[in-house]
């Protein structure tokens, strides 16, 4: 869990200084040493709207794990897909506006952690965090009943 909130803290640090935003597309990033990369991808929200999801792609991924452009966009994608996964009012689900893909070292996977909101029985929004996980060829990890092993917090 430490581990997750360096990523975050690091995620902060280089999305305050990045002026590349706008553009679409693998892009790598040296904001203050991070040398993290980006993607964005519009993604849709449970009201059908649309928002732009910047995902930070940590650069063991891309580096060291040689995933194509390609296969990182289709992780993304899956991620947006599946993020509203346990939420039991989905058409009110909304996005975050950042995400990412990180590498877990310890587990030998990529994890996407994404966030957002969705509005609980009383119609109060409330936060919700996934993790997806993702095997080392940036395919997700499905349980013995194959279906996503994605965890909600």
């Amino acid at each position: 869990m430490k581990t997750i909130f360096n990523y975050l803290l690091i995620l902060l640090i280089a999305t305050s200084c990045n002026d590349t935003k706008e553009k679409d597309g693998l892009v790598k990033i040296d904001a203050k040493g991070t040398n993290l990369y980006y993607y964005s991808i519009e993604a849709e929200n449970g009201d059908k709207t649309k928002q732009k999801v910047e995902f930070s792609i940590d650069r063991v991924i891309v580096d060291s794990l040689k995933l194509s452009e390609n296969k990182i966009k289709a992780m993304c994608e899956e991620a947006v897909r599946y993020a509203d996964w346990d939420v039991k009012y989905q058409p009110s689900y909304k996005h975050g506006d950042i995400a990412m893909l990180s590498y877990d070292s310890e587990e030998n996977k990529i994890n996407a952690y994404m966030n957002g909101t969705a509005e609980n029985a009383y119609g109060v929004p409330d936060r919700i965090s996934s993790s997806i996980p993702f095997n080392l060829k940036g395919n997700m990890i499905m349980d013995a009943d194959d279906l996503p092993e994605i965890v909600s917090y």
